[in-house]
């Protein structure tokens, strides 16, 4: 599990205002938490896992392409702005050199960002740039889609 100051040491940009929400957890990742799974490891790994969840028909390839088209499954849409709205789930993708490396959602218009740090713990932070440097990258598309009432 990370402590809050090797969190402030891999992301600078994170200041105090962040929680650490869960324990570490190996059984699923960021693009999992994204999409409220906590019970698969989403990631477009080429070798087929049973342990590795990607959904069947979309190309299994570590590209901002691939990781839209995953979220178009899931009934997002891209978007531009990053501000939390009632009654929309977002996502934010982060990429390292056009290639995806983090997904965060923001499922709680009163308290920001949640993120899955890889293996580690979930965190809630209330700004997307507070993630973005040497680890992630940045933000380089948003995506909504209204939250179901059911």
């Amino acid at each position: 599990m990370l402590t809050r100051e090797e969190l402030k040491e891999l992301f600078p940009n994170i200041g105090e205002e962040f929680e650490i929400t869960s324990n570490a957890d190996d059984n699923y990742s960021c693009v999992s938490w994204s999409v409220n799974d906590t019970k698969r490891y989403w990631w477009p790994y080429r070798s087929v896992s049973p342990y590795i969840y990607w959904p069947p028909g979309l190309l299994r390839e570590e590209t901002v392409e691939a990781f839209v088209a995953l979220y178009e499954y899931c009934m997002f849409t891209q978007c531009e702005s990053p501000v939390c709205e009632v009654g929309y789930d977002k996502v934010a993708i982060y990429a390292l050199d056009d290639t995806p490396t983090h997904a965060a959602r923001c499922w709680c218009e009163d308290r920001g960002w949640s993120s899955k740090l890889g293996e580690e713990n979930d965190i809630l932070h209330h700004a997307l740039d507070a993630l973005e440097g040497s680890e992630y990258g940045r933000v380089v598309t948003i995506m909504k889609r209204r939250r179901s009432t059911a």
